[in-house]
């Protein structure tokens, strides 16, 4: 014979075992990732059941591709300075395209047509004290092999990639040269391959002087070189 006590003992772990099992099923659709819809009926014990939807049904979220990621204000935002080795420059310009021929110095000989190049992230930098700018460009390619050709081609003729100011509103020129006669200014350049990637990196003091007696503007190159590598060094 059961006992009242007994039957109520029985209900009473009963209602626990249907919570149980109700928080088991939650616990599950969160971790399955499904989204509650409405709630159901009533069970006695249990209080009100609830339906669930399953999230295949919520349209999924397109990843960016490696195109949409290389943008000059995800890899190198204005708003965070270069601090590297007693260094400190400020972003400048910034801008990016597809089109590789927009990084020459002189739009008519395209030194990168041959190479693969797919597309560029160019940004201009200023040192803190104003004295010294300097110019970055990333190369984006196909495969390693495309990288390392264009490092050969620009470690041969780094003048060939135009180097961009500090002025936001500056632009390569589509063609020419500097003109006959003037004195170009000194430079410090230095062409790195990190995978895929090649990046070009100048500085050049502010007032353009043609003359260096010290190694001021190889510093700004090593610093701002490694500070461009470093986004890539892991994809």
């Amino acid at each position: 014979m059961t006992t009242q006590g007994e039957r109520h003992t029985h209900r009473a772990h009963g209602s626990r075992r249907r919570t149980i099992a109700l928080c088991s099923v939650g616990a599950v659709a969160i971790t399955l990732g499904v989204v509650v819809a409405k709630t159901g009926d009533w069970l006695e014990g249990a209080g009100r059941t609830i339906q669930v939807v399953s999230s295949d049904s919520v349209p999924p979220v397109q990843p960016l591709s490696e195109k949409d990621f290389f943008v000059a204000e995800r890899y190198f935002p204005a708003a965070k300075p270069i601090e590297q080795d007693g260094f400190k420059a400020l972003r400048t310009a910034g801008r990016q395209g597809e089109p590789c021929v927009e990084t020459m110095a002189d739009r008519a000989r395209d030194v990168l047509r041959d190479t693969g190049c797919l597309g560029y992230v160019t940004v201009g930098y200023l040192r803190e004290d104003r004295q010294v700018t300097s110019s970055v460009t990333v190369l984006r390619f196909a495969d390693q092999a495309g990288a390392e050709k264009a490092r050969q081609v620009l470690a041969a003729d780094s003048t060939a990639i135009a180097f961009v100011t500090a002025d936001p509103a500056a632009t390569p020129a589509a063609s020419g040269s500097p003109s006959p006669g003037a004195a170009k200014p000194v430079t410090s350049t230095q062409v790195e391959a990190v995978g895929h990637y090649l990046t070009v990196t100048s500085s050049r003091f502010a007032d353009q002087r043609a003359t260096v007696t010290d190694n001021t503007l190889d510093t700004a190159t090593r610093a701002v070189s490694f500070t461009a590598r470093a986004p890539f060094m892991w994809l």
